[in-house]
């Protein structure tokens, strides 16, 4: 087959499900639906004549084919962006892109940063905002802050903290909270971009509240905790982003119980790209921000 002839985006399509092996992680990071994908795959198996996934009892696996093809694939699309994104670096040497939900640029990283530029102050820094799960890809980023738990393949990863849910409140409501069933009289405060926090904190303190999901729902948790510093009811937090408001008395956490998980937040980066200097860089002051105080799982 020509080069002019190559169906690329086909090929995209395949190397990225043939490399999660996983039809949904595949469409989060191209962001498109199951069916485009799996379209393009065998648009591609077409052209070539062979079957490249096994389908068979609901399996998504390559065939010894399909491995041979994405394991090259992936080779020269590692390459191609290395060259597209070395062409960028010239241009820009000093800009460094991170991609961060709403709650974690404000709440964590914004009242770091000031020791970040007294020592890097030739770097342009760009924060980029995720509105929601989706967006979680390295398209047009340096750096990424990701959940759960690594490894994860090509990315080097920084533990920033770890997966610590507590319920907050104003210091009004909290009188009327004086054990997990109270919750049952109260607004509960919800995040969209994270709509399971609440769920997984009854689940640890072994709690089966109805109504649990019922309650006003706000974009993302820094709506949330704004929300319940106004006195409009109890949201459920990541320990991390409300320090600052438990030192200062605006929250207060009217209840032991914490929910942990092992999961954590990390900071990631591509791994091909660990010797450009301003990542180096970055990831040397991320380190040596989060040395000792990330708190114990």
């Amino acid at each position: 087959m020509k080069r002019s002839q190559l169906p690329l985006t086909a090929l995209r399509a395949f190397e990225v499900a043939a490399r999660h092996r996983n039809l949904r992680a595949a469409c989060e990071e191209l962001s498109l639906t199951p069916g485009a994908v799996s379209q393009q795959v065998r648009v591609l198996e077409e052209r070539l004549g062979v079957p490249l996934f096994d389908r068979t009892n609901g399996r998504y696996e390559p065939t010894d084919v399909g491995a041979r093809l994405a394991s090259r694939l992936t080779l020269s699309f590692n390459d191609l962006e290395g060259a597209v994104r070395e062409v960028v670096d010239d241009a820009e040497p000093h800009r460094l892109r991170l991609k961060l939900a709403p709650t974690f640029a404000t709440r964590w990283l914004a009242p770091r940063l000031e020791s970040f530029f007294s020592h890097n102050r030739g770097i342009d820094l760009e924060i980029m905002s995720i509105a929601s799960t989706s967006e979680i890809t390295f398209e047009q980023c340096d750096f990424l802050v990701q959940f759960g738990t690594p490894p994860w393949p090509d990315l080097d990863e920084i533990l920033l903290f770890h997966d610590e849910l507590t319920v907050v409140c104003s210091p009004r409501v909290a009188n009327s909270l004086k054990r997990p069933q109270d919750l049952a009289k109260q607004t509960l405060l919800h995040s969209s971009f994270r709509p399971d926090n609440w769920r997984q904190w009854f689940e640890s303190a072994g709690l089966a509240l109805a109504g649990a999901n019922k309650g006003p729902k706000f974009p993302n948790a820094l709506l949330a905790s704004e929300a319940a510093i106004s006195g409009a009811g109890v949201a459920v937090m990541q320990r991390a982003y409300v320090l600052n408001d438990l030192a200062n008395g605006r929250l207060v956490e009217p209840l032991q119980h914490r929910a942990r998980s092992p999961n954590g937040y990390y900071m990631t980066s591509s791994s091909r790209r660990r010797r450009e200097r301003k990542i180096r860089d970055f990831s040397r002051w991320i380190r040596s921000l989060v040395e000792g105080s990330v708190n114990p799982a």
